[in-house]
């Protein structure tokens, strides 16, 4: 079986969309969609309460305190575990599924490569409903135990489609207690120290360019953010015995670059909204 893990937090506009794209799924895999819904205030819980109650696949959990987005996608897995799903596909709560037949090639994909736990495929951007193509020519895959470093992490999460077999033999309350802002670049980092990674150059996904935790609506919540990144490259170095190559000269180069991206694209947002 195959368990969608959607974590959602005040995403109305978009919840009912997330779901279409999965229910439209042709596979021959059992699906099972599992929706965190993280103590939203506005209507996303009269949705998906409507949704599992039209489509009984759906496994709708609601929290009553805002849990954040690591610990509402740690809860998810555990209960895909419990269940036993084979496979897990992630899929934010902002984002869709554009190719009914992603999740095929996917399952598709890891039977005929056994070796390989981990495949996630090309996606658009969806900038107020107008689709590009996201860039693919610097995609994670094959064996990654030594590569994938601080511009590793370049697999669009809701693209991504892995074994849960990675999940067994990982701590997750220890990823927790490191209180990162996001979870796919640290676990999806220990995952390549288990398994090769497989991409498919098909456009299954498209990730919307607005507001949201990976992209926050003002300089300081961008900057914190790029420092969490910053925090979980060092701590899957030490984790790994270098194997990450994280280098301060390399942080500070990075992070001053942020900088002044931060405050030319913020800057040019308070302008537009002044006008």
């Amino acid at each position: 079986m195959i368990a969608v893990c959607i974590a959602t937090y005040n995403q109305e506009a978009f919840i009912g969309q997330v779901v279409a794209g999965v229910q439209k799924q042709v596979c021959d895999e059992p699906v099972r969609i599992y929706i965190g819904d993280d103590a939203s205030s506005d209507g996303t819980r009269a949705i998906c309460e409507q949704l599992a109650h039209e489509d009984k696949r759906i496994v709708y959990v609601r929290r009553e305190k805002n849990a954040g987005l690591v610990a509402n996608t740690i809860d998810l897995y555990r209960r895909i575990m419990a269940d036993g799903c084979e496979y897990i596909a992630m899929l934010d709560g902002d984002d869709y599924w554009t190719d009914e037949n992603k999740l095929q090639e996917q399952v598709d994909y890891l039977r005929s490569h056994p070796e390989t736990g981990f495949v996630h495929t090309a996606a658009w951007k969806d900038n107020e409903g107008v689709l590009t193509e996201e860039r693919t020519d610097n995609v994670s895959a094959g064996d990654l135990r030594m590569s994938y470093d601080f511009a590793g992490a370049n697999q669009t999460n809701s693209t991504v489609l892995f074994r849960s077999s990675l999940l067994r033999t990982e701590d997750m309350e220890a990823i927790q207690a490191q209180a990162f802002r996001m979870l796919d670049y640290p676990l999806y980092g220990v995952f390549s120290q288990q398994t090769q990674f497989g991409f498919i150059p098909s456009r299954t996904t498209a990730f919307r360019i607005h507001h949201s935790v990976s992209n926050p609506s003002c300089a300081s919540a961008f900057l914190s953010y790029q420092y969490h990144y910053a925090r979980a490259w060092r701590w899957l170095d030490k984790r790994y015995d270098g194997h990450f190559h994280f280098r301060w000269y390399k942080v500070v180069g990075w992070y001053l670059w942020q900088v002044v991206y931060a405050v030319i694209h913020y800057s040019k947002i308070r302008i537009k909204a002044s006008n």
